[in-house]
C-alpha cells in the first residue's frame, strides 16, 4: 500500500474530529486576536492525539506550535499553517473555521501515519509542525511570528484556503500598508464666527482629492483606498477633528514604499494648506507581497490533478493581501485556493459564513487536508524536489 493510500486510510478514521472544530467555530466565531477558545479547542485535540504543543507562541496568546512528525535524519522541514479568526458581525465568512479545520486533519493525520510507519522502524524522512496563526483579517498574526523568528528554518509552508468562485494552487497577494490619520483644527460656530475656526474636515477632505490625483501617476497595479472614519459631530460647528483610513497595495513591497512615501506627502501638503495639523498611525501590520514560487505551484498542481479536483492554472487575476505575503519572505509559502461546492460565493458575505455549516463543507475539508497530506508526501519521498522549490526561494532572496 502506497503511503497516500494510507494517509487516505487514516483521514477518512480522522474526519470526524475535524468536522467537530469547524462547526464548533462555525457555531462561535471569535475575531481577531480574540480566537481564546477557538485555540484552546485545536490545542487540546492535537494534545489528545500525541502532540506535544507549544501555547501562546511568541507571546500571542492564541497563536501555538504543535509537532506533527518527527523524523531521525530530516531531509527538510514543512509547516502547516492555521488560521481560525473570524470578521465582525458576519462571523466565519472567510471560511477560517473549514481551512483550519483541513489544517487539523492533515496535521493528525500525518501523526499517525508517522506513529504507523515507526513500528516498522520507519519514518517520514521529513519534521512537520502545525503553526496557529491568529489574527490575519486584522492586524496579521503571522507577521508577529515572522519577526520572532517562528518560520526561520523551514523549507515549506503551506495552508489551504476556502474560495468561493474556483480552486487554485497558489495565490498572489499584494503588499499591504494601512494608516489612520487624524487631522486637528480649531472649533468655531460655523454661522456666527467660522473664521475663528480651523476646518479639520478640510484638511481631510484635501488629503483625499490630492489622493485621487495620485492615483494618475503610480503604476497600474497599485490600489490606494480610503474612507472618513470621522468627519465632525454637527453641521453648524466646524470640525475640530476629522479622521480618515488610507489603505495603499501594490504588487511589490519595493515600489508600495515609494508610493506610500508620496502618500505621506498628499497628507502633509493637506494640512499645510488648510492651517491643520496631522497625525499618522500605523493601522495593522505591513504586509509583504507574496513571492510566488513556480517550482512549488506546479508540484501543487499535479497534486490538485492527481485527487481529480478541477483547478485553474495560473496567477489568479483577482488579489487581495495577507500575512501570508511575509512568510513568504522567510521560507517558501504557499496558499492555494478550494472552490467551495454549490454555487459561486463571495468571500466576506453571510452567504459564505453560512456555506461553513452546510454537511458539503465536509467533503471541502476532506480535499483541502488531502492537498495538504499529499503533497507534503510527496516532498517527503522526493526531497530532490523540496530542494528545487528551496533553490528558486534562495534566488529570489538575492
Amino acid at each position: 500500500m502506497t503511503l497516500e493510500a494510507q494517509a487516505t486510510s487514516l483521514r477518512q478514521e480522522l474526519a470526524k474530529e475535524a468536522y467537530t472544530i469547524n462547526y464548533t467555530l462555525a457555531k462561535n466565531p471569535e475575531i481577531s486576536s480574540q480566537e481564546f477558545k477557538s485555540a484552546a479547542l485545536i490545542c487540546d485535540v492535537l494534545e489528545t492525539h500525541g502532540m506535544t504543543v507549544t501555547r501562546e507562541l511568541a507571546g500571542l496568546p492564541t497563536a501555538f506550535k504543535a509537532v506533527v512528525v518527527r523524523s531521525s535524519q530530516p531531509q527538510g522541514r514543512l509547516a502547516i499553517l492555521c488560521e481560525y479568526d473570524a470578521l465582525p458581525e458576519i462571523g466565519h465568512a472567510c471560511g477560517h473555521c473549514a481551512s483550519g479545520s483541513s489544517s487539523v486533519l492533515a496535521a493528525l493525520t500525518l501523526h499517525a501515519l508517522a506513529a504507523q510507519l515507526a513500528e516498522n522502524g520507519n519514518d517520514l524522512g521529513v519534521d512537520v509542525d502545525i503553526i496557529g496563526t491568529p489574527d490575519e483579517e486584522a492586524a496579521g498574526g503571522k507577521v508577529d511570528l515572522v519577526k520572532a523568528g517562528v518560520f526561520d528554518g523551514y523549507d515549506f509552508a503551506m495552508m489551504v484556503h476556502m474560495a468561493g468562485v474556483e480552486t487554485r494552487a497558489n495565490a498572489d497577494f499584494l503588499a499591504l500598508d494601512d494608516y489612520r490619520v487624524a487631522f486637528h483644527g480649531k472649533p468655531a460656530h460655523a454661522a456666527g464666527e467660522p473664521w475663528n475656526g480651523i476646518n479639520a474636515l478640510n484638511g481631510a477632505q484635501l488629503a483625499l482629492q490630492a489622493l485621487d490625483m495620485l492615483r494618475q501617476q503610480v503604476r497600474p497595479e497599485t490600489r490606494i483606498g480610503y474612507y472618513i472614519v470621522k468627519g465632525g459631530s454637527a453641521s453648524n460647528i466646524i470640525p475640530d477633528y476629522a479622521e480618515i483610513e488610507v489603505c495603499v497595495r501594490h504588487t511589490e513591497r519595493a515600489y508600495l514604499d515609494t508610493v506610500v512615501a508620496r502618500v505621506m506627502k498628499c497628507l502633509e501638503g493637506a494640512a499645510l494648506a488648510t492651517g491643520t495639523t496631522h497625525t499618522v498611525t500605523q493601522f495593522g501590520q505591513k504586509y509583504d507581497n507574496m513571492r510566488w514560487n513556480e517550482t512549488g505551484t506546479a508540484i501543487i498542481e499535479e497534486v490538485i490533478d492527481s485527487l481529480s479536483i478541477p483547478y485553474v492554472t495560473g496567477h489568479p487575476t483577482e488579489i487581495g493581501s495577507s500575512d501570508i505575503g511575509n512568510v513568504s519572505y522567510v521560507c517558501p509559502a504557499f496558499h492555494p485556493e478550494l472552490r467551495l461546492k454549490g454555487d459561486d460565493k463571495v468571500c466576506h458575505t453571510k452567504e459564505f459564513a453560512a456555506a461553513m455549516e452546510e454537511p458539503t463543507i465536509e467533503t471541502t475539508i476532506n480535499e483541502a487536508s488531502d492537498m495538504i497530506i499529499h503533497t507534503m508526501l510527496r516532498l517527503a519521498q522526493h526531497p530532490e524536489e523540496l530542494a528545487a522549490i528551496k533553490k528558486e526561494f534562495m534566488a529570489q532572496q538575492k
